[in-house]
Formats: structure tokens, C-alpha cells, sequence
């Protein structure tokens, strides 16, 4: 994530789809995966918010309060956290960057890592909020590898009791390297419980979740209410495991 990125057309399925989860009564953490602004354009697609009634009636107070904030000339993270669109939940805010030696940001990023850990404990469900996704190893020395999760990372969450979530995206993979892609967590974890939401305005962003199973009907229930509010915007996908789209009162 990067505070460019804030009120752009993907922050609002985003914010919306964890505003779901806050209604509900799940815990929320979030984890920005926070790096630096590049002075590229992404992030600029707002335009969005001009289109009141094409856009609004899908979250109205999620719409409005990126509306005003998108408009800042200094938007960050901390708008959306002080916006109060997502009452009660916790964020992970430090900065993740390249720093020094490759020995020394893996070094950097234990610790990194270990701080979200003791901030995000006691919350039910963390979103990882990366700028491009899962890293495919644990390679955090990689140059560019601030911008993306480790296996290990989502791991770690997931066995100390937490659900996780995190952002990914097809990019430029072929449709067999997206599906192998977006299923590698589950290979990695088998007892997680796997579900899938991709948004589909703006650049295509996928949600991947690793579901406790005492967690999954609840979870399943939001999934598809969200898929309902946002019919055919949010929309889910499969895995290796399966067909995850079955409905809860299915299962």
C-alpha cells in the first residue's frame, strides 16, 4: 500500500468488503504493508467518485467519506484511519522499505514483522495490504520484495489464531499461472478453509482468505452478502481445493 493509493476506485470495494467484516462483529487488523510513494499515476483513478449514482448506492458512507478525502493534495493512511468508516479496528501502520544490505532487510523485516504481530494480536481477521501481492518465496532480501507478502508472514498469522486475508493481483499471468498462483497459500496451509473475492472495477484485485474452520460459516455468510451488495463487481473464484462459491447454508 501506499498513501497514493488512497480513495482510488480499488480503495472502495476494499474498505467496503472490511467494513462487512466490522458489522458483523469480526476483529478487524490491518496490516497496510505501507512503502513509499513513486510518482507514478497510480492512484489516481478518483474519477470514480464524480459518478455519484453509478458508484454511491454500492456503500454510501464509504463513498463519501473517500470523496473527501481523495480530494486531499496530502492523502495518507491515517485519512482512512481517522475517517471512522472502520470503527474499531487496529492498524499496523509502520513503513516497510528496502534498508541496507540484503542480510540487513531481512533483518529489518523480522522485526518489521514481529512489531505487526504484538499490534495486530487479539483480532479475529487480518487484511495484508501489500502493493503487489504473495512473494512465491521467502526471499525478503529480493530487491522490490517490500512490495509484497511472504508465504511465511501469511503463515505466522494464520497459526497464532488468526483469518487472514490479503491483496493480490492477475496481472500479466496467463490463466493457468493465475490459478496456480492465487492457490498457493492453500497448498502451503491445507487446513485453512479457502475463499476467493475479485473486484473488478479499475485493474482486477483479488481478496485471498485463509479460513479457520470454526471461523468458516460466519465468514461465508459476509462473503456472500458481499457478493449480493456487489453483484457481479465482487466476485469469487476458484482454487485447487475446489468450488469455494457454494453457499454457506450449503455446506
Amino acid at each position: 500500500m501506499k498513501n497514493q493509493y488512497v480513495g482510488d476506485i480499488g480503495d472502495y470495494g476494499k474498505y467496503s468488503l472490511l467494513r462487512a467484516f466490522v458489522r458483523t462483529g469480526v476483529s478487524v487488523g490491518v496490516n497496510w504493508y505501507l512503502t513509499r510513494n513513486d510518482g507514478s499515476n497510480d492512484g489516481k483513478f478518483t474519477e470514480y467518485l464524480k459518478n455519484k449514482e453509478g458508484y454511491r448506492r454500492y456503500d454510501p458512507e464509504v463513498f463519501d467519506a473517500l470523496k473527501k478525502i481523495a480530494s486531499k493534495k496530502r492523502k495518507t493512511v491515517l485519512d482512512i484511519q481517522n475517517s471512522g468508516i472502520l470503527p474499531g479496528v487496529v492498524y499496523y501502520s509502520t513503513e516497510l522499505g528496502p534498508v541496507g544490505k540484503p542480510s540487513e532487510r531481512m533483518e529489518h523485516r523480522l522485526v518489521w514483522f514481529e512489531e505487526s504481530m504484538d499490534v495486530l494480536k487479539g483480532t479475529d481477521l487480518i487484511f495484508m495490504d501489500p502493493d503487489n501481492g504473495l512473494l512465491e518465496s521467502n526471499d525478503g532480501t529480493k530487491l522490490g520484495a517490500e512490495k509484497y507478502v511472504l508465504p511465511d508472514e501469511v503463515k505466522r498469522y494464520f497459526n497464532a489464531g488468526h483469518n487472514v486475508v490479503y491483496y493480490c493481483h492477475k496481472g500479466r499471468r496467463t490463466i493457468d499461472q493465475w490459478f496456480n498462483y492465487k492457490s498457493v497459500m492453500f497448498d502451503m496451509v491445507p487446513e485453512a478453509k479457502s475463499a476467493i473475492l475479485t473486484y473488478h472495477k479499475g485493474t482486477q484485485r483479488s481478496y485471498v482468505f485463509l479460513i479457520h474452520e470454526e471461523d468458516f460459516v460466519k465468514c461465508r455468510e459476509i462473503i456472500d452478502h458481499m457478493k449480493q451488495q456487489w453483484f457481479q463487481i465482487f466476485t469469487e473464484e476458484f482454487t485447487n481445493l475446489g468450488d469455494t462459491a457454494s453457499r454457506a447454508s450449503e455446506r
